[in-house]
Parts: C-alpha cells; structure tokens; sequence
C-alpha cells in the first residue's frame, strides 16, 4: 500500500538465507533484523530508509555487525479511480556499510532501478509485476571477489482471505544461473499477511530457488502506520 502524504510507518523486519557449500567451501548461513520506515512526502512520492544488522555463520566464521544500509525513493505514477490499477517507478541505493570481509556486506554500492505495475480484480485478488535492473546486484562469474550487474523480473500475487488475513506468493526470475549452460535461476516464496488493527501489521514469508548458491530464504515484518 502507497502511503499517504505525510504519511509515515516504521517497520521491524527479519530474515534468513542459507547458502550451500559451493560457494564457499562451507554452508553459509546469513542472519538480519532491523528498522526500516517509510515516509509518503506527498501522494504520490515515498522515501524509505533500512538499517539492517546482520549475522553470518559459515564453518568457524561467526561474525555480527551492521549490514549494507539503503535508502530508496518510489513514485506513484499512475492509480486509476478505483484505485485498481497501478505503475510504480523506484530506485534504491544501497550503501557498503557492511564489512566485506567479515561477510556483513558486499563491499560495492549498488544501485536498484525498477518500475513496478499491478490491478485487481473482484476486489480480492491483487496481481503485481517488476522488473528491475540492479548495479553491482551479484557475485561475478569470473570471480567471487568481483560483482556483475543483475536483471530480474517477477510476478505476484495477493489473495484477500477477508478484511485482515491474506496469502501472499511470489515467483522471480534472475539472469545469474550458477550453472552458464541455463540462461536464468529463479527464487519462489509463499506467505501470509494479517492486519491486527488499523495500524499495525504482521506478515511473513519462505521459499526457495533454482540455479543459485541460495538453498531457502524467509523473511517476517511487523510494519506500523501512523
């Protein structure tokens, strides 16, 4: 949901992705939880800022600190009467804050441009798409110390249950395949999302992929709005 102007939410997320051993020579485990919010500057403009701390577990590497911060801006370009249907153009720039070398962070800034688009229809199914473009967004294939830029692209959707409960599901496709003879990998995640009153709402989500060094992954948020 776009917020309104001057609008604000503060949210708490958490998360997890296990890594197999091919990457590193050991399984990778990556811990993070941290504050976020989110401030609509007027209807159609929001800034949003993320403070992630991370923890890393891989063979006798134990490492706890600040990850990589972002900061990102959206712009509602387009909403019909109905609110239906929608275009949301948006850019992040996540920032090296994290130490690279205790694996807290990926040592580049990144740059994630995207535009996304949805609709609904009967009221309770909320279908979405993105494509996005992201500076310095994976690990090279030449080399693990090097970054590449990454593309991706993914369809979701949001079935309201009722007036509070909903399943969320999403599928993405990547154009960094481990394996050089496929053209993309992909990541998939299904979930649920309850809003407890009118301002405060919890969701969360697991899944998995295809073609990367990333086995499963699971994220939950509890999100406030004033």
């Amino acid at each position: 949901k776009f917020p309104e102007a001057m609008g604000f939410e503060v949210y708490l997320s958490g998360g997890g992705s296990t890594y197999d051993a091919d990457m590193s020579g050991e399984d990778v485990d990556l811990f993070d939880v941290g504050p976020g919010a989110r401030f609509g500057v007027t209807d159609r403009l929001a800034v949003r800022a993320d403070v992630p701390f991370r923890m890393v577990s891989a063979g006798d590497l134990d490492e706890k600190g600040i990850g990589d911060m972002s900061l990102g801006v959206e712009f509602l370009f387009f909403e019909d009467i109905f609110d239906y249907a929608w275009i949301v153009p948006h850019a992040t720039a996540i920032l090296p804050t994290g130490d690279e070398d205790k694996m807290l962070g990926t040592g580049e800034t990144q740059g994630h441009l995207g535009i996304s688009a949805g609709t609904t229809v009967n009221d309770v199914l909320h279908f979405g798409a993105d494509i996005s473009y992201v500076i310095n967004g994976t690990v090279s294939e030449d080399s693990m110390g090097e970054r590449d830029d990454l593309t991706l692209g993914s369809v979701s959707l949001v079935w309201d249950l009722d007036g509070r409960s909903s399943v969320v599901g999403e599928i993405q496709l990547r154009d960094d395949p481990v394996d050089p003879e496929h053209d993309f990998a992909s990541r998939y995640h299904l979930g649920l999302s309850y809003r407890i009153n009118k301002n405060f709402t919890v969701m969360g989500y697991g899944g998995g992929a295809s073609r990367m060094y990333e086995d499963y992954y699971g994220m939950g948020r509890l999100v406030y709005q004033f």
